[in-house]
């Protein structure tokens, strides 16, 4: 178990928030165990990010959940923890859940008004992408539509993280900002919570 006196970052969220944020970024983790950066939910301060090099996300909550040092989590872990996590409290009340890293490891424990459940991992120590990089090369406007091509499976990912995010149905995802046929699309999700913002790369046509 994490020392609290030495932690160097703590999020803390209900778990029914973390299993919608959670669920949404997961779409855009990596399987590849050899890239482990892209295997990782990055999450910080301001913002939770992942990006997998084909697609992208950045999560901004509305109000601040996580305190201390940015810290790397594989997506797919975390993912699986906070989703058997909400299996084993769903009839629990309305359960919280703290995520506590040390630097090395980080520890959640969900907790509900009878039970508690905990897992963790190791850290990802790796060199991650600047996302923030590609999201602010895209200006603020929308242009007309030239021929362009999307990969249905990378397109189905920002869909899949859109309706885990907003929870309901029948609520349009936003394109926010498309350049042209070689340059990122832009979606955007607006919910209590926060905002989504997704990338999609387009698919050059021959």
């Amino acid at each position: 178990m994490i020392d609290r006196d030495t932690a160097t970052s703590t999020t803390t969220a209900t778990l029914g928030d973390l299993v919608r944020i959670v669920g949404a970024m997961s779409q855009h983790v990596s399987t590849d165990a050899a890239r482990q950066a892209l295997c990782a939910i990055v999450i910080g301060a301001g913002q939770i990010t992942a990006t997998d090099s084909y697609t992208a996300a950045i999560f901004t909550p509305d109000t601040a959940i996580t305190a201390g040092d940015t810290v790397m989590i594989n997506g797919r872990e975390l993912f699986t923890a906070i989703t058997n996590a909400h299996k084993a409290l769903k009839r629990d009340g309305v359960p919280t859940v703290e995520i506590v890293s040390d630097g090395k490891r980080w520890v959640m424990t969900a907790t509900g008004a009878t039970a508690t459940t905990t897992a963790g991992g190791d850290l990802i120590d790796a060199h991650y992408p600047n996302v923030d990089a590609v999201f602010n090369q895209l200006a603020d406007k929308f242009q007309g539509w030239l021929p362009t091509g999307v990969n249905g499976d990378y397109l189905a990912r920002i869909t899949t993280a859109h309706g885990k995010l907003i929870g309901k149905a029948d609520t349009p995802l936003v394109i926010k900002n498309w350049q042209g046929n070689v340059k990122p699309i832009q979606f955007e999700t607006t919910t209590e919570l926060g905002t989504l913002r997704q990338l999609l790369m387009p698919v050059r046509l021959k």
